[in-house]
């Protein structure tokens, strides 16, 4: 009696004992180094093909055994206002050249190279254009992301294309970004996008100019890069289908992927519309508002411009909709595009045991082995995930769970449960037979 309870117990231990073949898709990874935490960023097909709360996502050893796994903490919903400062700024004029003219002159203080004034010299009767602006960043330590301008704009609707050079001398230039600043007035509403991106850029100066007529500006500031930086967004596009009534959009993004921003790209040029943006979690299940924003894509001066994303905090769907304001005037024949911006999940784990290591998912019998990121790193603190050692996933290897092949009353048992339904089965099955020849012997 003891060896068959003995025989079932591990029996069952075994069917219940996970390995990377009980899961639909693998990954190899290969540890950045020695070190015992690695972490990387979850795969577009985990999202795809995982669970909904990603459960069934599990990291293995050479051996096959689970090793400790974290989801790095998120980024907040709620973005954090960027840093700015505000930068000095001087208009440069264009006067007409005349023999012997020295042109702009501009006057630095030699310490720390502060920008002190910057005057035009040329004929004293010309009337003075302003044609660049240049801005003072030398007391600024920390590089810039991104210029915000707020200029005096024209009534309607107003797209201006600037250039920013950047110099640590006023003698060489380089270009670092260029933008379209747009104010758009349409029923009602003031529509702005004063900002431009000009990457990872620490220098001194910055030279303004900008295409078409005057540019009147107002104040500039820089945007600093955030202390703590998150992952950079991913982006999925997709295409429309008809939704169940006039001016509806239905997309599928192909995976129920964490979304923090959404952008609408009108299909035809010269489109202005307000658009309503929901998201459904379950096909066949009720639409949530998101989000509503006015996009656009307009063409001024041979400039095609278009709507930046609408911010949404984090919302995870597969399936989202547009609406169409019908008093936006219509977006013509062609559908809009739907962009979608997210972040891939950081998961770290330790590297126990002998590499290789394989990322799994897909397992819908599989229970939840995520552990607190603060529990595998010691004195953790907010954003210590990103300072760990980055792996390498290779390709995504997609397979047949097992029992897969199995009929649709099995299948929805699972193998697992159907093992342990088998060994129990084949347990009550010794102890009845021993039952009687136990009887027979007392007979």
């Amino acid at each position: 009696m003891r060896i068959v309870a003995i025989l079932v117990a591990s029996a069952a231990l075994h069917a219940v004992a996970e390995s990377p073949g009980d899961y639909a898709s693998g990954v190899p990874i290969t540890p950045s180094g020695p070190d015992a935490l690695q972490r990387f960023a979850l795969p577009f097909e985990a999202y795809r093909d995982a669970r909904r709360d990603l459960s069934d996502v599990r990291v293995f050893n050479a051996k096959g055994e689970p090793v400790p796994i974290a989801v790095a903490a998120e980024p907040d919903t709620a973005k954090e206002a960027p840093r700015t400062v505000a930068l000095p700024q001087f208009a440069v004029s264009t006067v007409a050249p005349s023999p012997g003219s020295r042109g702009t002159e501009v006057t630095v203080r030699t310490s720390d190279g502060t920008l002190v004034q910057v005057r035009g010299r040329g004929v004293a009767a010309k009337t003075v254009v302003p044609a660049a602006y240049l801005l003072d960043a030398s007391k600024l330590d920390d590089p810039l992301q991104a210029l915000v301008f707020a200029w005096d704009a024209a009534p309607g609707t107003q797209v201006v294309r600037v250039s920013i050079e950047a110099s640590d001398d006023l003698q060489s230039w380089r270009h670092v970004g260029s933008a379209s600043l747009v104010r758009l007035e349409s029923g009602g509403r003031v529509l702005e996008q004063p900002r431009a991106a000009i990457g990872r850029t620490k220098a001194k100066y910055y030279r303004i100019t900008w295409s078409g007529s005057g540019f009147a500006l107002r104040d500039v500031k820089g945007e600093l890069e955030p202390l703590v930086k998150s992952p950079e967004r991913s982006v999925t596009s997709a295409k429309a289908t008809p939704g169940p009534r006039p001016g509806e959009f239905v997309y599928d993004l192909g995976a129920r992927l964490p979304v923090e921003a959404i952008r609408v790209v009108p299909g035809e040029k010269n489109t202005v519309a307000n658009f309503q943006v929901l998201a459904r979690d379950r096909p066949g299940g009720d639409w949530v508002p998101v989000g509503t924003s006015v996009f656009y894509r307009l063409v001024r001066d041979g400039v095609e411009i278009e709507s930046g994303p609408l911010e949404i905090g984090r919302h995870a769907a597969r399936e989202w909709m547009v609406r169409v304001d019908p008093q936006s005037g219509g977006i013509g024949s062609v559908a809009p595009t739907l962009e979608a911006r997210w972040r891939h999940a950081e998961v770290v784990f330790v590297a126990r045991g002998d590499a290789p290591f394989r990322l799994a998912f897909g397992d819908p019998e599989a229970k939840s082995g995520w552990t607190a990121v603060s529990t595998l790193v010691p004195g953790y603190k907010r954003g210590d995930e990103m300072k760990i050692a980055e792996a390498k996933l290779g390709t995504v290897e997609n397979g047949a769970v097992r029992g897969s092949n199995l009929p649709a009353w099995a299948a929805e048992l699972g193998p697992r449960k159907l093992t342990l339904w088998a060994i129990l089965l084949a347990a009550v099955a010794v102890l009845g037979f021993m039952a009687w020849r136990l009887s027979r012997q007392v007979r």
